[in-house]
């Protein structure tokens, strides 16, 4: 970007009168679906805050290096007060959807496919009106559960931003399973935990899943009523690239 003659006073003094009437700041207190019961912020005291995309952030998503997450770096540039890698997924979730609302608008337009007849059906979607479900007043991590089969208490850490590409792998559970565990029957031995949870029949291990995965945040179901069938279908609200691609 050109650069030249920016220490001139006389230029710096018209573009200053060019940019006076943007609005000083454009940050954004949110509150998320968590209520922030299991992080510790930055400060205390101050709430958590997003801004709008810039220029800057948006050629930031397309020059990301390959071994970077561009999306988990836009969070960074754009929220604070608290650390991204320690977020919950129904915060990052919640994050995204109000980034892309503040930073383009309220409406995303998108292309949903029938679930009967799969044809395309461009859709428009209020994203300030999405439920959020907020977790309970009891809500904490780690949690406990009860294994049904093996009826033995076990003590389950919920995922973070910083374990995304471990749950990516999770089809094979006994992979990295044992890393949310924290306690089976009160033993904390990690190599005690990865045996047990080897041997668990398939009725304990959904209910390890289920844990791991929160019924609560921002719902992205969509109804969808076809236009060319009528066909009524409840969608997942695509979120890839272009979620932050307007023309």
């Amino acid at each position: 970007m050109m650069q030249s003659g920016m220490n001139d006073p006389a230029k710096q003094r018209v573009i200053e009168e060019i940019l006076k009437d943007l609005p000083v700041s454009t940050d954004i207190e949110v509150t998320l679906p968590s209520e922030c019961k299991v992080y510790e912020l930055d400060d205390p005291a101050m709430p958590i805050t997003i801004r709008p995309m810039t220029f800057e952030d948006e050629k930031m998503l397309v020059s990301a290096k390959k071994e970077q997450d561009p999306i988990n770096l836009l969070l960074q540039r754009c929220v604070t007060n608290v650390k991204i890698p320690d977020l919950l997924s129904i915060d990052k979730l919640y994050l995204l959807m109000k980034l892309r609302e503040i930073s383009y608008g309220d409406d995303y337009k998108t292309l949903l496919i029938c679930g009967h007849c799969k044809s395309e059906n461009p859709t428009t979607v209020k994203l300030s009106q999405l439920n959020v479900n907020p977790v309970p007043d009891d809500f904490c991590d780690p949690i406990e559960v009860l294994l049904p089969q093996l009826n033995k208490k076990i003590k389950i850490r919920l995922p973070r931003v910083r374990d995304e590409k471990l749950m990516s792998e999770i089809e094979n559970p006994m992979e990295h399973l044992w890393r949310f565990i924290l306690e089976v029957d009160g033993h904390a031995d990690k190599s005690i935990i990865a045996a047990v949870i080897s041997k668990l029949p398939i009725r304990d291990i959904k209910t390890i899943l289920k844990c791991l995965k929160l019924d609560y945040g921002i719902d992205t179901k969509i109804k969808l009523k076809c236009k060319d069938c009528g066909g009524v279908s409840v969608l997942d609200l695509p979120i890839d690239a272009n979620f932050f691609n307007v023309n």
